[in-house]
């Protein structure tokens, strides 16, 4: 929970600067790329090894970003590493691209069908969704054979689970409860 907190702080810090210079969606872009480089294990390495001298990571994050980022991304790279909080940079840019998306009135729908989609089939699911949530979507869709037809849609917290597989269990599942019951119902009427 606490490195939630503290992601949240520093994605609520960069988000107000960016959108202050508007260049929120560089700035996203530049935390993922950093994100990324912080994730390289040599590179995470030295970052996070006490016996290296600030200086030399300094140098090291200069070198790798500047040019790359803007100079607020580099800023947040290098505090980053000052507070010793490299691990927690992979969710300080998961904070900040939900902070971005909520600001654009915008989600991320991962959508898995059992069989590849075309353009009309994703357009009405796409719809379907921005009219459920009242949010511009943004699909991300994946193929699983396993779902045997139907679509799964994940919006944030929130699951839509319209796949074959789930129906036929619920069936399996009604059917069971029924059968259950009715042989409460027998038992009791021999009784009788």
């Amino acid at each position: 929970m606490l490195k939630g907190a503290i992601a949240r702080r520093y994605a609520a810090a960069i988000f107000d600067l960016a959108r202050k210079q508007n260049t929120l969606d560089r700035t996203l872009a530049d935390i993922q790329e950093i994100k990324r480089l912080f994730e390289i294990r040599k590179l995470a390495y030295l970052l996070r090894e006490p016996k290296i001298s600030a200086q030399r990571k300094e140098a090291a994050l200069r070198q790798g970003l500047t040019g790359r980022v803007l100079p607020t991304s580099l800023n947040l790279a290098l505090l980053i590493v000052q507070r010793q909080l490299v691990d927690f940079m992979p969710n300080i840019a998961k904070e900040l691209e939900l902070l971005v998306l909520d600001y654009k009135n915008e989600a991320i729908a991962k959508v898995i069908t059992a069989t590849p989609m075309d353009e009309t089939q994703q357009a009405l699911i796409q719809q379907a969704l921005q009219k459920q949530t009242g949010k511009k979507i943004v699909m991300q869709t994946s193929i699983d054979p396993s779902i045997l037809g139907g679509v799964i849609a994940r919006v944030g917290d929130q699951v839509i689970d319209g796949s074959v597989r789930y129906r036929l269990t619920a069936l399996q599942q009604q059917l069971l409860n029924g059968i259950a019951n009715a042989h409460v119902d027998f038992i009791s009427e021999a009784l009788v």
